[in-house]
């Protein structure tokens, strides 16, 4: 049976994540990875290393894949659409110095915002990541992963999924799925946008 956990996060904490990371411009690289995860964590529990990779991940490239075939990408929007979005989180950013925020399909579902400023956000957002990025990143998540390996967490799987990573990176991949736990816990239904578009796009009909 698929567990479904509906987070009792209004706008409120969506808005303090966001002044968390608006403020942080004077802590250390150290401190903002840090505070990136205890952030995720409060919202998301059960999310395992594999989860913190993803979002680190997101917070430096947004959407792992390029978008080819926007009536594709239209089509399974559409399809997300129809699936109720059990969180009450809006929006959030993700991972350290953040350039992009997850946008929720609540927020359509809701009516804040429409199916189409959504999507446009989503897609004029994307960019392709290329070989050179991904060197780069494998140095950078070392970093990243230090820090948190300093946390003492004791998340689930960690060993595992720490030697995953590794080896999806030394492949010369670098695109995950959220992790099954996370995925059944949370049914997570959202969209990167790139965080000057969702600012100026976005943000205004959300904050009302």
């Amino acid at each position: 049976m698929r567990l479904r956990i509906v987070l009792a996060t209004a706008f409120s904490v969506c808005f303090a994540l966001l002044m968390a990371v608006s403020c942080s411009s004077e802590s250390s690289r150290d401190d903002r990875i840090r505070a990136a995860v205890r952030q995720q964590l409060e919202l998301y529990p059960l999310s395992t290393l594999q989860d913190l990779y993803k979002s680190f991940f997101q917070a430096e490239f947004g959407a792992e894949h390029i978008v080819a075939d926007t009536a594709s990408a239209g089509q399974y929007l559409d399809y997300e659409l129809g699936i109720p979005d059990p969180t009450s989180i809006l929006f959030e950013p993700v991972g350290a110095d953040s350039s992009f925020f997850r946008v929720h399909l609540r927020c359509v579902q809701d009516s804040l915002i429409s199916r189409e400023q959504l999507f446009d956000a989503f897609i004029d957002g994307v960019n392709k990541v290329e070989i050179p990025q991904i060197e780069k990143w494998n140095d950078t998540w070392r970093g990243i992963l230090t820090v948190i390996e300093g946390m003492n967490l004791e998340l689930q799987n960690f060993d595992v999924d720490r030697s995953n990573i590794e080896e999806l990176l030394k492949s010369g991949q670098y695109a995950l799925h959220h992790s099954e736990t996370f995925s059944d816990a949370y049914d997570p239904h959202y969209r990167i946008v790139r965080k000057d578009i969702f600012f100026d796009r976005l943000f205004p009909y959300l904050s009302e």
